[in-house]
């Protein structure tokens, strides 16, 4: 399984929504292998991109 800090330091991204916006809007559930990602985190945004079959990463705690 692959780590989270496999895929490098963590690099923050600013999220562009309404100030009204939930504060869970910033997740959503992977369709393909049913992971929450954390739309602030770019490694896992990029790593559920993936087209085809992948598997949840393993997050660090």
């Amino acid at each position: 399984m692959t780590r989270l800090s496999d895929l490098g330091p963590p690099k923050g991204v600013t999220v562009h929504c309404p100030s009204e916006a939930k504060e869970d809007s910033d997740f959503y559930r992977c369709e393909t292998c049913g992971q929450i990602v954390d739309l602030k985190d770019i490694r896992q945004v990029m790593w559920h991109q993936f087209e085809g079959e992948h598997e949840p990463l393993e997050l660090d705690s």
